[in-house]
């Protein structure tokens, strides 16, 4: 049995929550300015700018001090990658994840943000090695990017580190011989049955548990999580996401909990990728109808990815509520149990809603001009067949019963 199959829920030693890159960057720059041992670090986008320029200077430095440094930086996102010769020279060992648009893993990318410093503390959420006020070609935002990101210390960070390790060997230039396939293919933990999921109505201790995605042995793990606490659901439930165009599945599960009387509210990021902004409006209608709150955000760049249910369960980290994230990407949330940072989280998140969004009015919604209509509906009909596109071969089975 390997380690990632033993215990998946962990006890909390300490797990502390960062709010976009003031509080994000000053404290995982402390952490590589101190460590002795080890640097694991996955990323989708390390852009140029200073702030990425500066945890270069660090990593580099760890490297030459005699640290282990570990990189791995998606192809896509990352390119071009500036900071490559100095990272080797100094002796950072670093890997590009799927170095084409269709590599050996497909279109899939790396989307994870991860770093375990000396085996000691793990840093995981939606923040990417890139400055709050710019976009990853260096432009100003018209504000700046609001994101999350956890800190957490004790056994879980074995956890992270094991999940960071595994994704290091899928990189290597012989991972495709097939011992080493059979060897990563029994050394995998089983993908999480609904059972494993013990969600909301199971445990009073505050506990802690990483689910990171790939396309092997744990293509659901995220989404499963997700429905089952959405389908446990009895108060009230937050989301915020910046890229939403769930599927079928979570749509039902977020309306079904509307119905039976849970405050559903959605906090949507906008402005980034016009087609989405065309296209997610046309899912609001059945939303609305089922008395779902819906927050447009209007400031800067909304970038955080988490979901907080009746104040005892929450899940926050890179995955992003549409099609990429769930059947595509490798993606790493944790997820967390009766602990006083959930409601942090959630207070975190309904503030943005209240301050710096707009929510969206039923009836405006509904008297939008009909060739605004006829459009949403072609941009979400094209969006939907470009992603259907993208995972084709990654449907499997039906999951199990959210309810149980």
């Amino acid at each position: 049995m390997t380690l990632l199959r033993k215990n998946r829920w962990q006890s909390i030693d300490s797990l502390e929550l960062l709010e976009g890159g003031k509080n994000y960057f000053p404290a995982i720059e402390a952490a590589l300015a101190r460590a002795q041992k080890s640097i694991c670090l996955e990323v989708y986008i390390f852009s140029a700018d200073e702030q990425a320029a500066k945890i270069s200077d660090l990593l580099a430095s760890a490297a030459m001090r005699g640290v282990d440094v570990k990189l791995i930086v998606d192809w896509l996102g990352s390119s071009p990658f500036q900071f490559e010769e100095k990272l080797r020279s100094a002796g950072v060992e670093l890997h590009y994840y799927n170095p084409a648009w269709f590599g050996r893993f497909g279109f899939s990318r790396t989307h994870r943000k991860l770093l375990v410093v000396d085996e000691l503390e793990a840093y995981l959420g939606g923040i990417n090695i890139c400055d709050d006020s710019k976009d990853a070609d260096g432009h100003l935002l018209n504000g700046l990017r609001w994101d999350l990101a956890l800190r957490a210390t004790g056994s879980i960070v074995e956890k992270v580190h094991a999940t960071f390790l595994r994704q290091w060997h899928r990189m290597q230039s012989d991972a495709l011989h097939p011992r080493n396939i059979l060897k990563r293919v029994f050394e995998q933990e089983s993908p999480w049955s609904s059972n494993h999921f013990l969600g909301l109505r199971h445990g009073t201790k505050p506990s802690l548990a990483l689910i990171a995605r790939d396309n092997l042995h744990h293509r659901r793990d995220i989404e499963r999580a997700s429905l089952k606490a959405i389908g446990q659901a009895r108060e009230e439930i937050w989301l915020v996401t910046p890229y939403f165009m769930p599927g079928r599945r979570l749509r039902k599960a977020l309306i079904h909990a509307a119905q039976r009387g849970v405050s559903v509210n959605l906090l949507l990021g906008k402005d980034e990728f016009k087609m989405l902004n065309w296209s997610v409006p046309s899912l609001y209608g059945q939303f609305l109808e089922a008395h779902i709150e819906i927050y447009e955000y209007q400031y800067g760049l909304l970038h955080a990815k988490a979901m907080v249910v009746d104040r005892r369960w929450a899940t926050l980290g890179s995955s992003n509520y549409d099609h990429l994230s769930f059947l595509l990407n490798h993606e790493a949330n944790f997820i967390i149990r009766n602990h006083d940072v959930i409601k942090e989280i959630r207070w975190k998140i309904a503030d943005q809603a209240s301050e710096v969004a707009s929510k969206v009015d039923r009836d405006s919604y509904i008297q939008r001009p009909m060739y605004i209509k006829v459009f949403n509906w072609i941009s979400y009909g094209l969006v939907r067949f470009l992603l259907s596109l993208l995972t084709i071969g990654t449907k499997d089975k039906a999951l199990p019963s959210i309810r149980d």
